[in-house]
């Protein structure tokens, strides 16, 4: 009697001691590297969808509930996803997360002063993007509520002595880190340190897919180095200026961009400008963006012989898995050397 009341009580201790990590995530890219770490002993739950964007995302009652009963959340940073700094405060979570722009060892780049000095183009013409209203639709968003008047929206409130936050001041920062494979290494290892932390009893599973991904990264870095190498003179205008990660590690540099926000379509002096440049650079390539209309690319190139093609900095239709990161940088290569090969 003893033994079967002994063996009752494991098997109902047993939810409890084989629950895993719950790890909530801002944005695909992000979940990519995670998904390299955890394998299948953690949980991860995205926040973003993977067909969104981060630059215009509102929050939802969904989401604070997944930071609120997550172990960790794993994000970029308020330079990215601003609507996630009030929820993390107010969950308590803003000392337990992951923000991938603050680690030792980030290597960050500033968004170029001249960009900046163009931003103010085309602010009066401050319009929705189309299939952005409110994100219906979108896959991979479960529990889905209606936005009525982003009432309950966290992160579209105003910041309350934002300018005081310690740790998340990045203003200026290209925070599109995800795009460097150098970055991409610095995130698996907090990832991993901190699924040792949370997970004891399976700490050899996560350092050891922790040495697979540096490995594996180490091999696909190289691969595409010497793909890219044969077109990194070919000039390319890319849709908005998130790619300097990527294209400095690789050594490609595009000739300009649509515009430096792309919640914001450019003016006319904007796009008069662009067509210069495409003429001038004899810029080969224009590229959209899957997140966002493709109708300014499509004005641009009325006319033109000038290829164009989306390039996509979130990965939308890379499977998520453990070798995620690594279809990433491969989709990402391709879009580059289909466009400018």
């Amino acid at each position: 009697m003893n033994k079967f009341l002994f063996a009752l009580g494991v098997s109902a201790l047993s939810p409890l001691v084989l629950a895993k990590p719950t790890i909530v995530t801002s944005i695909k890219p992000v979940s990519m590297v995670v998904a390299a770490i955890a394998g299948d002993h953690a949980e991860i739950q995205q926040i973003v969808s993977s067909t969104a964007s981060p630059h215009d995302f509102a929050m939802r009652p969904s989401d604070l509930r997944k930071i609120s009963n997550a172990d960790t959340v794993v994000w970029v940073g308020e330079s990215l996803e601003r609507f996630l700094e009030k929820p993390l405060k107010n969950a308590g979570k803003e000392q337990s997360s992951i923000e991938w722009l603050a680690l030792e060892g980030m290597s960050l780049h500033n968004f170029a002063e001249e960009a900046h000095d163009d931003e103010g183009e085309g602010h009066e013409e401050h319009e929705e993007h189309e299939g952005h209203e409110g994100h219906e639709g979108h896959e991979g968003h479960e529990g889905h509520e209606e936005h009525e008047g982003h009432e309950e929206h966290e992160g579209h409130e105003e910041h309350e002595g934002h300018e005081e936050h310690e740790g998340h001041n990045h203003d200026g920062v290209d925070p599109h880190v995800w795009l460097s494979p150098d970055n991409a290494r610095v995130l698996a290892k907090a990832v991993a340190a901190r699924l040792v932390s949370l997970d004891v009893e399976n700490a050899t599973y996560y350092e050891g897919n922790l040495a697979t991904f540096e490995k594996g990264l180490t091999a696909k870095d190289a691969e595409i180095r010497q793909a890219l190498s044969k077109v990194s003179t070919v000039p390319y205008i890319v849709f908005h200026d998130g790619y300097s990660y990527f294209e400095q590690h690789y050594g490609l540099s595009h000739s300009g961009e649509i515009t430096v926000s792309p919640e914001r379509k450019p003016g006319a002096k904007k796009v008069a400008e662009i067509r210069r440049e495409i003429e001038e650079h004899k810029v080969q390539c224009v590229f959209s963006e899957p997140q966002f209309s493709p109708a300014i690319v499509e004005i641009l190139l009325e006319g033109s012989s000038v290829k164009t093609a989306p390039l996509d900095p979130l990965g939308g239709n890379v499977a998520m898995g453990k070798n995620a990161y690594f279809s990433f940088l491969d989709n990402l290569s391709g879009q580059f050397l289909s466009c400018l090969g």
